[in-house]
């Protein structure tokens, strides 16, 4: 029936994803700079995590990805501690609301997950580059 499923993700879940991949890398590119943050290991876990972008025609294997991909992510924000991925723990929260940021099922909550996850792109190098 035309019209009862989704054929894509929406372009807001889209864009979260991108700027979970996106938000950590200026405060980590300031932090390499200084010697504090493996930049290349960085680089690697910012490629994982956009991962999900390539499922964006598989709106069901998306949400299993980002289902799958959350918990490893916040676990490797605490053990790669040391080596500056503290940083990617905003990115696990931008990933979990990617899944809601869609507004053909509610218009309104996928908006509050949306302004969310903007709101993360903004603070998190705001706080860290300041």
């Amino acid at each position: 029936m035309p019209g009862t499923t989704r054929d894509s993700i929406h372009p807001w879940q889209f864009g979260l994803v991108v700027l979970a991949a996106l938000t950590p890398l200026p405060p980590l590119a300031v932090a390499a700079a200084e010697g504090f943050v493996d930049l290349p290991l960085a680089i690697l876990t910012s490629v994982v995590t956009s991962l999900p972008l390539l499922l964006h025609a598989r709106p069901a294997g998306f949400a299993v990805l980002i289902g799958c991909l959350a918990p490893v992510l916040l676990f490797w924000s605490f053990a790669g501690a040391m080596a500056g991925m503290f940083v990617f723990l905003p990115s696990v929260l931008q990933l979990l609301l990617a899944l809601g940021a869609d507004p053909r099922r509610g218009p309104v909550p996928a908006k509050v997950m949306a302004a969310g996850g903007l709101l993360l792109s903004v603070a998190v190098p705001a706080h860290f580059l300041t």
